[in-house]
């Protein structure tokens, strides 16, 4: 990886955070840039996860990202990511993403982020429908203090290993190899924990002289990803990079779309004919804007209907048109039949969020499937660098990873994580929230 210009201090056992609410990971992240073990600037994060996360809270002023504590208090699950790429501490994020998950395709994205000049949030100058559905659009001439970003989306399936193939890989031998050299001339924990910022692990692989040919190299032919393009402008994004931060959410390996045990298909259809999304057929950035615009206006206004709802609002002074009162009224007459006196209308307006041109991910994995994803994992990793930090998210609380299968998809990503990098620090964050 290309060094950094700052002296960075360097872990003496790879941590590994565990948390249940994955934006509570960006904590963990924060803390290493305040700590000197990640620098400022131009860090990549590998991302594992059925879901992208890469959304933006919308009503949030850009200028938040600058304070630490309110900017984790206006974070959730879909929308922590981004805004630590506009405070420029990302410069890239590499979506790894099972089979099942198709809100954004497998591509590489190079776009702008930046602070709208007449909202002054954060928007972004992507048009895929991941971001236009949410009204995160704006074009690159609105946005100041604006950044390029560069996101890689990478599928793997439990098929990318070599299931027969039972030697230890290039890439983990000369690791691990590396790592004995370096115990042997290690100097004192002073020194030791100063240093450049650079890749120890893979020095001979992907380092600032690799060229593109040599980053293929670096992809073992065991290694049967679909898509070695795109695997090779990732390890050549990481080779640019200043550090790298591995992310897993544990809902990779096995997801459930939490809002089908919430609702009746009825009333899931309902909810998709309030929250329509078509994406605009024109790409003219006028034809955008309008677009945009309108969208904003739709997700604003029910929201407030929602929020009135759920105050105790009587639905006939709820104001909006008559097709869309129509849709209410039935939604509302049957959901009493379902909730009772439990009805939150809330809920109605986040899985409402969620209605875009694709659906949310729901692929309860078998452990057959759950062995052979881990497997690809680490078949993946094993091209990769050593990471400064690892974060896992459970995502057990909210059902997006299945509360029966939690606990053992944790401990077979634990495995993996000392297979590949050896003496790691697990550090489990989440039981001491309960």
């Amino acid at each position: 990886m290309a060094e950094a210009c700052e002296t960075l201090k360097k872990y003496k056992t790879t941590p590994v955070w565990v948390v249940e609410d994955h934006n509570d990971a960006l904590y963990y992240i924060y803390r290493a840039i305040g700590s000197h073990h990640l620098p400022l600037h131009g860090v990549t994060m590998v991302h594992l996860d059925s879901h992208p996360d890469m959304l933006i809270p919308w009503k949030m002023p850009a200028d938040t990202v600058f304070d630490r504590q309110e900017l984790f208090n206006a974070l959730s699950i879909e929308n922590w990511i981004l805004p630590a790429a506009y405070a420029g501490h990302l410069d890239c994020v590499v979506w790894v993403k099972p089979p099942w998950a198709e809100q954004i395709q497998e591509q590489t994205l190079s776009f702008y982020i930046g602070k709208h000049r007449t909202s002054g949030t954060i928007r972004v100058s992507s048009t895929e429908s991941y971001f236009l559905s949410e009204a995160l659009y704006a074009p690159e001439s609105q946005l100041d203090n604006k950044r390029l970003i560069t996101v890689h989306v990478l599928t793997l399936s439990g098929s990318s290993h070599a299931t027969h193939d039972r030697t230890e890989p290039e890439v983990k031998r000369r690791r691990r190899d590396h790592e004995a050299q370096g115990d042997v001339g290690k100097q004192d924990d002073k020194v030791q924990n100063y240093q450049k910022s650079k890749d120890r692990l893979n020095s001979d692989k992907c380092t600032n002289d690799t060229d593109k040919q040599s980053c293929e190299e670096c992809i073992p032919e065991g290694f049967k990803i679909a898509n070695r393009k795109i695997m090779t402008e990732i390890l050549e994004s990481v080779r640019k990079s200043s550090a790298m931060i591995l992310d897993i959410d544990l809902d990779f390996f096995s997801t459930q779309n939490p809002f089908q045990d919430l609702f009746t298909d009825e009333q899931f259809d309902i909810i998709h004919k309030l929250y329509d999304f078509k994406r605009p057929s024109s790409t003219h950035e006028d034809s955008l804007l309008a677009y945009t615009e309108g969208r904003q206006q739709l997700l604003e206004q029910l929201e407030n209907i929602c929020t009135d709802l759920q105050n105790g609002t009587d639905l006939k002074d709820i104001k909006c048109d008559s097709n869309r009162r129509d849709l209410l009224t039935a939604l509302v007459s049957s959901m009493r039949e379902t909730f009772r006196d439990n009805l939150d209308f809330e809920l109605i307006h986040l899985a409402g969020c969620t209605c875009d041109d694709t659906e949310l991910p729901h692929h309860v994995s078998s452990q057959e499937e759950i062995t052979q994803l881990t497997a690809a994992m680490e078949a993946m990793l094993a091209c990769l660098p050593r990471p400064t930090l690892v974060t896992v998210a459970r995502s057990s609380d909210d059902d997006y990873c299945p509360k029966s299968q939690v606990e053992s998809i944790q401990e077979k990503v634990v495995k993996c994580l000392e297979s590949l990098y050896g003496d790691i620090h697990v550090q489990l964050e989440y039981l001491q929230q309960e």
